[in-house]
């Protein structure tokens, strides 16, 4: 038996990494939720569960026909990002994130992560969303609490930045 498991986001988990989540996860009628997918197949008949390699779902994505499968296909955007956001109320967290391209469905467009990051960074008061590339913040430590500032800032958003 196939199942077809559909994961949010590209995100490495860490233990800042589940606090960024749930931060990320605003309900604000301002900042709808995005939906960013990748698939990946498990066959629950094998007793190793494999998984399709990302160079095979690109690939398959390659083939299909509609403009968020041929987003999924695309080669990497840029480097990997780091993505520090500070919400009221809640410590400042920071995770670490693939360069690739991400679909938004709200918009029915092709992102970079940067641009996705911006485009759904929350809104709401005290809030501030600051991407910067790894490679221009090099020993950033993405498990410190509260996230310490980034030193090359490429984007930011919110009221609070």
């Amino acid at each position: 038996m196939d199942v077809l498991l559909v994961m949010k986001s590209t995100i490495r988990p860490t233990a800042a990494g589940l606090a960024f989540l749930a931060l990320g996860g605003c309900t604000s009628s301002a900042n709808p939720v995005v939906s960013v997918s990748s698939e990946a197949t498990v066959s629950l008949s094998s007793p190793s569960q494999r998984m399709t390699t990302p160079a095979a779902r690109k690939a398959t994505a390659a083939k299909r026909n509609s403009a968020a499968d041929r987003c999924d296909a695309r080669g990497f955007a840029s480097g990997d990002i780091y993505v520090r956001m500070k919400s009221p109320g809640t410590a400042t967290v920071a995770q670490q994130l693939g360069g690739e391209w991400v679909w938004d469905a709200s918009t029915r467009k092709c992102l970079t992560s940067v641009q996705m990051m911006i485009a759904t960074a929350p809104q709401v008061r005290g809030s501030c969303t600051w991407v910067g590339y790894v490679a221009d913040n090099p020993g950033y430590d993405v498990n410190a609490t509260p996230a310490r500032p980034l030193r090359h800032v490429v984007a930011a958003s919110g009221p609070s930045c």
